[in-house]
């Protein structure tokens, strides 16, 4: 919906920086606070997800 775009491009800096084609610049988009958080939060599942078929793979015997 246009309208809720046009105003979240009002409230929000950084929505308004992600959205336009020139908002960030390729030496920014590494510390930009959405791409740092989703890179993270991909990390830390990616870590979950090699921590789940490592246990498969080779139980813990002491459990």
């Amino acid at each position: 919906d246009p309208k809720i775009v046009e105003e979240l491009l009002k409230k929000f800096v950084d929505f308004r920086r992600a959205y336009e084609e020139d908002g960030i610049s390729p030496e920014e988009f590494d510390t930009f606070g959405a791409m740092v958080r989703t890179l993270r939060q991909f990390i830390g599942d990616c870590q979950q997800l090699s921590s789940l078929i490592r246990d498969f793979m080779m139980p813990n015997p002491d459990v």
